[in-house]
């Protein structure tokens, strides 16, 4: 079975390839850079050099697929229109899955379909989901909750100012998923040959948090003190463009908390099968705290192993 995966050394797409790396599958990446794939990867796979957002490239490295793993790489923040990043990617995949004839996809989406309104990155990938259902693929959208590793882009925050923060009230609950789950459920569906048509799949995570109750687990996951503070929209696209944000990225972020703190998660319904088992405290132990532990300074590493 020939599987080709987009966004090979990508937080989802790394975690699928390596578990690809079986006798029963061929595998091939599309890559920007080859070599920031590892050198031990490398040798067991065949790598197309290029972008998925080009049509051509895409196109020969469909060539008897039978299986397309799909991932958007995420826009960066000098992006100026976000919705359009996803749309550019998805127009390049309608045509290459259709000429190419692949029997089958599965994308990494968000939840919210239907309701999502203005949500930046969200209503990008829905509008992705539209674009490539036109491709004359069997599709499963994976339809993710909020990804935990969200959380790593705030470690400067919590270890300096005992904060997490996002233009958010502190207590609506919305799905929180670890993308090593969401890497399980692609695989899943990845090596089947038995499914037809086109599906939306719910990712849910174990259980729906608040920020205040996440920030609650990873502080005693830490063992350190951190709070969660909503902050305000108008200040948070402020601190995005100091850090080299355009307007426009900014927007798209305030956009997409805007909606979830309106509830667009319940489009889709926690169901058994939705509901997948890896805890924020797990993964806040795996993933977290060893970023955050060289950080400690020595007087708080030292009581902690005293008190350890």
């Amino acid at each position: 079975m020939k599987i080709l995966v987009t966004t090979p050394t990508g937080r989802i797409g790394r975690r699928v390839l390596v578990e690809l790396l079986a006798p029963e599958f061929s595998v091939r990446v599309i890559a920007r850079d080859p070599a920031r794939l590892p050198e031990e990867i490398r040798e067991q796979v065949e790598v197309v050099r290029g972008s998925s957002d080009d049509a051509a490239t895409l196109g020969r490295a469909l060539e008897g697929v039978d299986a397309l793993f799909w991932c958007v790489p995420t826009e960066s923040r000098q992006e100026t229109s976000v919705e359009r990043h996803y749309e550019r990617f998805a127009c390049a995949g309608w045509q290459a899955i259709r000429e190419a004839r692949t029997p089958r996809v599965v994308t990494i989406s968000a939840g919210g379909k239907g309701l999502a309104r203005n949500a930046g990155p969200i209503s990008g990938l829905h509008a992705m989901e539209d674009i490539l259902n036109e491709s004359g693929a069997a599709i499963r959208h994976l339809r993710c909750g909020f990804f935990m590793e969200n959380f790593l882009s705030q470690v400067q925050s919590m270890c300096e100012r005992g904060i997490v923060s996002y233009p958010m009230p502190s207590h609506i609950p919305i799905p929180m998923t670890a993308v090593t789950d969401v890497a399980d459920v692609a695989l899943r569906w990845l090596v089947r040959r038995d499914w037809t048509g086109i599906k939306g799949i719910a990712v849910h995570g174990p259980e729906d948090l608040s920020h205040g109750q996440a920030v609650a687990v990873m502080e005693r996951i830490l063992e350190r003190p951190v709070r969660y503070s909503e902050v305000p929209a108008n200040q948070y696209a402020r601190t995005l463009g100091a850090l080299g944000a355009s307007a426009e990225y900014a927007r798209s972020l305030v956009g997409m908390f805007s909606e979830l703190a309106r509830g667009i998660s319940r489009a889709e319904l926690r169901t058994a099968e939705s509901t997948t088992p890896t805890t924020l405290a797990a993964w806040a132990e795996a993933e977290l705290l060893p970023l955050v532990e060289p950080l400690r300074p020595p007087s708080e590493t030292a009581t902690a192993a005293v008190q350890t």
